[in-house]
């Protein structure tokens, strides 16, 4: 596959997520129990079918999904808000 359009996804984490890359990941697929499949749809590259990182500096999302996902992620967490997730709560 060849990575014309994409983006580092820890970047794109730090930036507009205020997460670390590693934290961000979580939220793409939902295979971590608890958590999540908020990149359906969406076009990501440097993991496996099963969410597995080998190395988080080489994952990448495609630059014409990148709205839409921290878009998703936000939307999520501020529904979570005052609620526990994976042992902490946040807010509330």
């Amino acid at each position: 596959m060849t990575e014309e359009g994409y983006v580092d996804f820890g970047d794109v984490s730090r930036q507009q997520l205020d997460l670390q890359c590693q934290y961000g990941s979580r939220y793409i697929d939902g295979y971590i129990d608890g958590w999540p499949n908020l990149g359906k749809g969406l076009r990501f590259i440097g993991f496996d079918i099963h969410g597995c990182v080998n190395n988080y500096h080489a994952m990448k999302i495609h630059r014409d999904d990148v709205e839409e996902f921290v878009r998703r992620v936000k939307k999520y967490n501020e529904s979570i808000v005052g609620k526990c997730h994976q042992g902490s709560c946040i807010g509330g």
